[in-house]
């Protein structure tokens, strides 16, 4: 590992704030618990088997492309997923406040009655595999899953690229710490942590959990870590109405220290919401971000996907791209969010294979046009990424840029 200069030095844009937390403190803190767990990590594969799971990955991404281009051109709406998006449990130690389960339920209370267990979770694996590229690990909080070291394990087995996890990040030292923990962040590609703000006291209101500072503490051990795992890391910020300077804290550490920029603005339906489109400051917030990504700042996502998303732009929605998988592996069809048309909730270890899956859901809700019947009409970043491939199926030559740039650092 390249010995890294003290983090203090890395601050060109980023300034701290009164409140915000004793970084050379945190920075040493992170330091030595990557120096005591790094020994005992698996290195991430290499050599011709990491090659075959990359170029497995891509060649079924790639046969999802042209078939979805059939699809499309015949108006077709269920086109195969870029990835599925897999809550593996409905528990989690945060209750954020404006967190829920895209069907107004709050986690912490949700049930978790009927969480398939490690067999039934490797089983899932295989068969959503059948269909897509990549798995996208979610919550809940997914690192509570014992477990979540075999499943991913079993995802890089089964050729899964890439495989990504979204998590609050307040475990990552605990778990490390765990042997059997030891080969978690080599099977992973990605990992993105959300981060709201900078401001410690304002984030354990904002995510009633009291120990928030060791949040920030555990994404510099993943800054840390990533050099040698060779994981993408990235946070992944809520932008909110009267907290635009958090976010803008967020954006500017994360600039400076290498880390890439998710932005998300909270949304009533359509449109962001009407506290941040009314706010001059939102809009100055916007152009900062779309000239850090034209400079080439860590940004996650194109500049047209950003400039839609932080504009609130129509846009063309397909969630059969981002199909959303529940904890007991029932599938969401053909959106979790969607209120004037429920969606079914479909068991996906009936199915041999997505395949069967898809023709079997399309029965029971088609999902052409569904966004027009939904009554949703969601403003998420998840969103705009299939409204970006949707376009890429037409401009196949954008879509490739984006590609290209998702596949940056993994």
């Amino acid at each position: 590992m390249t010995p890294r200069p003290p983090l203090t030095e890395a601050f060109a844009l980023y300034r701290p704030r009164p409140r915000h937390p004793d970084w050379g403190a945190l920075a040493a803190e992170a330091r030595a618990i990557a120096a005591e767990v790094g020994p005992g990590l698996e290195p991430p594969r290499a050599g011709r088997a990491e090659r075959r799971r990359r170029r497995r990955g891509q060649l079924t991404a790639l046969r999802n492309y042209l078939r979805n281009r059939r699809l499309e051109r015949r108006g077709r709406h269920d086109l195969r997923p870029l990835y599925f998006i897999w809550t593996l449990l409905r528990t989690c130690n945060f209750d954020c406040t404006y967190c829920d389960d895209h069907r107004g339920a709050k986690y912490p209370a949700l049930p978790t009655e009927g969480t398939l267990d490690t067999a039934g979770a490797r089983r899932l694996l295989e068969i959503m595999r059948t269909g897509t590229s990549s798995v996208y690990f979610a919550g809940g909080e997914p690192t509570l899953r014992k477990d979540l070291p075999l499943l991913t394990r079993a995802a890089r087995d089964l050729d899964y690229y890439p495989i990504i996890i979204n998590t609050n990040g307040s475990t990552v030292d605990r778990r490390l710490r765990d042997p059997a923990w030891r080969t978690w962040l080599a099977d992973t590609d990605v990992v993105v942590v959300s981060l709201d703000g900078l401001e410690v006291s304002a984030l354990r209101q904002m995510w009633s959990y009291k120990r928030a500072h060791e949040v920030l503490r555990n994404l510099l051990v993943l800054r840390e870590l990533a050099q040698v795992q060779r994981f993408k890391l990235m946070v992944n910020c809520v932008i909110q109405p009267g907290q635009l300077d958090h976010a803008r804290d967020v954006l500017d550490l994360a600039n400076d220290l290498g880390i890439w920029f998710c932005p998300v603005p909270v949304n009533v339906g359509p449109t962001v919401h009407a506290g941040l489109a009314a706010d001059p400051a939102y809009d100055a917030l916007v152009e900062l971000i779309l000239a850090r990504k034209r400079a080439g700042y860590r940004i996650t996502g194109s500049l047209r996907m950003n400039q839609r998303l932080l504009r609130s732009a129509p846009l063309d929605c397909r969630n059969t791209l981002k199909p959303h998988v529940d904890a007991d592996g029932a599938l969401l069809w053909p959106c979790k969010a969607a209120i004037a048309v429920p969606p079914a909730r479909i068991d996906v270890l009936d199915f041999a294979d997505v395949d069967a899956l898809y023709a079997h859901a399309r029965r029971a809700i088609d999902p052409d046009r569904f966004q027009d019947r939904c009554g949703a009409r969601c403003n998420w970043a998840q969103n705009y990424s299939t409204d970006a491939y949707v376009d890429g199926l037409r401009h196949p030559t954008r879509l490739l840029a984006d590609v290209g740039e998702l596949l940056r650092g993994t």
